[in-house]
């Protein structure tokens, strides 16, 4: 095409030129612009359309139409015909298409509840081209409902690999650190690692091109069989690492529903049949069950051709119910990541028509979940109101844990079976379904991580030291056989140990104990680990010990806030944080193990404490017995050796612990055990190391006072490091400074300068990243790879890099 442009230009100033130089009126001027316009106007009428190749199928039916440039990619006009036979068949040059299943299903003979889904994918990139890159996958779960197991596997091929590393690779380009998930699966996949579950075929995905058959590696495989209400569909799967299988055959009920829409995102087509019967086999837990139940499969293709369209694609969600009165509605609500416009549609059908389309749709999150594998929130309880269908409708996951790991969505998505009931048409109905969501287009970041399970942690504390109680709870969680009474009440109690307490809680905190040793659960753990009642463990003893350190301490400030002895005075604030000891192995439901674990997690347990109470004396004394000698040689090994011990026992102890009470619950051996247990005692120790290093730079939002520990004279880990650098005359001046424990910001800002001019907080900072990779490289080849392992490596290199 530029070619005849620049002919006709270069055709027109050349007649320009040459009316000029021969001074011909200045009409000729006007007769030039006309020329232009129409020389350039008959080549674009002239000038061959682009057309793609009319790609046919076995039975010679058109795949895929032409490509205009303004509207996209051209859909086969099928009007309101479905050919299920034809359909089904992979579109050639189609950027996004689906095929996806789920069933509900009964196990009669045993009376238990599973269900099921599986979606095929396509994406061809660099459509539309006559030999687009295509990445295939499989992504499947088999759910136990009564047991509350969520049994997930996928099936990727290479290009499919080769786009996620390409991906992860651009968001560098957009601020991804180093620390973040992201990163960190990145690492894991360059290796030629996948998260587990996550496998790649071995051979290239097999499509029939005369009949709907797809088969990966003979695991992953879907065969369609017949036309309109009599078309039937095998699917069979399989993941020997899951030892799960499924063997089922979906036949229509009803006519197929078709649906063609071109809204602000790019245009979606697709069909579906709501109402199927399903009849087969599956294996789970070594046994196979014979079930039967009903099903609904969706076939899809989405044109995205442009980037903001991508983005809206990355964050949806998808309901498919079924209602007791018959009648099918599926909601499909899609959500901008870069506007945050939300767009809904809802189709309700009935006997294989559709009874009502609409965009009325209201969708309210009820409940929230927070992934302890991902920390990703997610929704797991909803109310939909349609008033143009009279419906209004309260569903909910029927257990919260229904999340898809898998690097897929570098992270997962939410793929869940939902169940409620509401009204239609002024009757009410029961609802039975699936809910998939997918949340922005990759993991979430270390900080929001961290946000979220914060919120969590907080939101869980709150539930353990409420502020507002009866008497009942008080004798049930507090004190046994006695009961309030004789002018004491409930909110006397809660006033004098819990509202100190949730003084400091409520503030928030980086709650980064917990969040390893929920994610080390679910590393270990080949199912999902609900641990969230043991964090009582890591949580309140931390902030037990918070209050007392400050009393020791003579701090003012912790968390932003005055510390608890200011606001309530020292005598409470010992009171209320010894108290935290107590209540943290109450709380944390050791009693209803099995007796030799509840045994072990005591003996942890107390073990824990004697270290942390041996480090918390240790650091009261002091070292500054050993200073004199390190002052008058240079030589600080002593020095830091001592200071490595008491950080361990402080802080390392308790991180330790928590990494052994994950393996003591997951069963992991003795060799994990204690790869995760030197794993714990690092980042306990790097995180101490770091906190001395921050004093002396400052944290981030104020949460402490820079250069804290040099008024009150501290020994820290920059300081002892500085003493191992400066000379004779300036080791003598920063332990003269130190020894003054002067408020005196002159003095104060001397001690810092001194540290700095050696490199002292970047040395420090250096040793602290050493520990944690020592101690990663110990754990990594003991545990497979997985999203929650990705999470525990994330964590450990945000800590070397934070500033708060």
């Amino acid at each position: 095409m530029r070619i005849y442009i620049y002919l006709s230009v270069y055709l027109s100033i050349y007649l320009s030129i040459y009316i000029y130089i021969y001074s011909i009126s200045n009409c000729c001027y006007i007769l030039f612009f006309c020329l232009s316009v129409i020389d350039y106007t008959v080549i674009q009428i002239l000038k061959p359309k682009r057309k793609l190749p009319r790609v046919m199928d076995g039975d010679g039916v058109l795949v895929a139409g032409y490509y205009n440039g303004s509207q996209g990619l051209l859909f086969p006009d099928y009007s309101d015909k479905v050919l299920p036979s034809t359909m089904d068949l992979p579109r050639k040059l189609t950027p996004i298409q689906w095929w996806y299943f789920n069933a509900h299903l009964y196990d009669s003979e045993e009376n238990k509840e599973f269900a099921f889904f599986s979606s095929f994918s396509r994406e061809c990139r660099n459509c539309p081209v006559e030999a687009p890159i295509c990445s295939d996958a499989c992504s499947w779960a088999l759910i136990d409902v009564c047991g509350e197991k969520y049994h997930n596997a996928s099936l990727v091929d290479s290009n499919t690999i080769d786009s996620i590393i390409e991906k992860i690779e651009s968001s560098f380009e957009k601020g991804l650190q180093i620390f973040d998930p992201e990163a960190v699966v990145l690492d894991m996949v360059r290796k030629g690692r996948l998260p587990r579950f996550d496998k790649v075929m071995k051979s290239c995905p097999v499509y029939d091109t005369r009949s709907f058959k797809i088969n990966y590696d003979n695991e992953c495989f879907v065969e369609g069989f017949g036309e309109k209400n009599s078309r039937r569909y095998v699917v069979r799967h399989y993941c020997p690492k899951r030892s799960i299988s499924v063997e089922l055959t979906f036949s229509v009920v009803e006519d197929p529903i078709s649906y063609d829409d071109r809204g602000p995102y790019g245009r979606m087509f697709h069909y579906y049949f709501p109402s199927m019967n399903v009849e087969g086999q599956i294996e789970v837990g070594g046994r196979i069950l014979k079930v039967q139940g009903n099903g609904w499969y969706n076939r899809k293709y989405v044109e995205a051709a442009d980037v903001m369209k991508q983005c809206a694609l990355d964050s949806w969600a998808w309901f498919t119910l079924r209602l007791s009165d018959g009648c099918q509605l599926s909601v499909f609500e899609m959500v901008n990541s870069v506007s945050n416009q939300r767009e809904a549609v809802a189709i309700l059908t009935s006997n294989g028509t559709v009874r009502h389309k609409c965009r009325d749709v209201t969708i309210k999150e009820t409940s929230i979940w927070t992934s302890l594998s991902s920390f990703v929130i997610y929704p797991v309880g909803f109310t939909i109101d349609i008033p143009s269908m009279e419906l209004s409708i309260d569903i909910n996951s029927v257990f919260a844990h229904q999340e898809f790991n898998t690097i897929l969505s570098l992270g997962g998505f939410y793929v869940g079976l939902v169940k409620g009931g509401g009204t239609h048409l002024n009757n009410a109905v029961s609802v039975t379904g699936f809910h998939a969501r997918k949340s922005g287009g990759s993991m979430t970041s270390m900080p929001c991580a961290l946000k979220n399970f914060g919120q969590f942690v907080n939101k869980k504390l709150a539930e353990l030291y409420p502020l507002n109680v009866r008497d009942e709870w008080i004798t049930s969680n507090m004190l046994g056989t006695f009961k309030p009474g004789n002018g004491i009440t409930a909110m006397d109690i809660c006033d004098s140990l819990f509202r100190p307490i949730r003084s400091v809680i409520d503030r928030g905190g980086k709650s980064w104990r917990s969040m390893v040793f929920v994610a080390a659960c679910n590393a270990l753990s080949t199912t999902y680990f609900d641990s969230m009642n043991h964090i009582a463990i890591a949580e309140l003893i931390h902030i037990g010990s918070l209050v007392i350190d400050d009393v020791e301490d003579g701090s003012a400030v912790r968390r932003g806030g005055k510390a608890v002895h200011i606001d309530y005075g020292i005598p409470t604030a010992i009171n209320a944080g010894t108290a935290c000891y107590f209540m943290a192995i109450t709380h944390s439901c050791v009693k209803a193990l099995p007796p030799q674990k509840s045994n072990q997690i005591y003996e942890i347990y107390f073990d824990m404490m004697k270290k942390g109470h041996v480090g918390q004396g240790l650091d009261i004394r002091g070292i500054g017995h050993l200073i004199p000698d390190a002052v008058r040689t240079g030589d600080v090994e002593l020095v830091i050796g001592a200071m490595r011990f008491i950080h361990e026992c402080k802080t390392g102890a308790l991180a330790s612990a928590m990494c052994r009470i994950a393996c003591v619950l997951c069963d992991a051996s003795v060799e994990v055990t204690a790869a995760m247990e030197k794993f714990g005692l690092g980042i306990g120790l790097a995180f101490q190391i770091i906190d001395d290093a921050l004093n002396v730079k400052g944290f981030a939002g104020d949460m402490k006072e820079a250069g804290e520990d040099i008024r009150e004279g501290k020994v820290t880990y920059p300081v002892a490091k500085a003493l191992g650098k400066l000379d004779l005359l300036k080791r003598r001046r920063l332990w003269d400074i130190l020894q003054e424990r002067s408020s005196d910001v002159e003095k104060i800002g001397e001690a810092i300068n001194l540290l700095n001019s050696v490199r002292a907080v970047d040395d420090s900072l250096e040793d602290a990243r050493k520990i944690v990779n020592d101690s990663w490289s110990f754990l990594d080849p003991l545990i497979e790879d997985s999203i929650p392992k990705a999470m525990m490596r994330a964590f450990s290199l945000f800590l070397t890099e934070r500033n708060c």
